[in-house]
């Protein structure tokens, strides 16, 4: 969880992702960057989010903790960990670039459907 705090408490990079998010744009972390980081700046209040389990407890009370391997909430992409970034990286470019794209990248990994929202 180290780099995840490192996150948490970087200044620079909290206003960076919150300017962007004031601009509805899309925004996303995973393990326990979503906890340690989007939570304590109060980028995930009132969504559902999901994180890392060892950091659950962390997710502020203003979130909606779910278990979901990858959640989508408005503009916002979170993942468990290192175990679903795949999926993740799906999500991603399908919010980015849309459905026919992220099929593209998913390729021969048919069980990459994207039903996480």
């Amino acid at each position: 969880m180290p780099g995840a705090s490192t996150f948490g408490d970087c200044k620079i990079l909290e206003n960076i992702v919150k300017k962007h998010a004031e601009k509805g744009k899309l925004y996303a972390a995973v393990c326990a960057a979503p906890a340690v980081a989007l939570g304590a700046w109060g980028l995930l209040n009132g969504l559902k989010a999901t994180c890392h389990p060892s950091v659950m407890d962390k997710l502020p009370s203003e979130v909606q903790a779910v278990e979901s391997r990858v959640q989508i909430d408005g503009n916002c992409v979170t993942s468990r960990g290192p175990g679903t970034t795949m999926e993740y990286s799906v999500v991603l470019v399908e919010q980015l670039y849309g459905k026919e794209k992220a099929d593209e990248v998913a390729g021969p990994v048919p069980s990459m459907a994207r039903s996480f929202q």
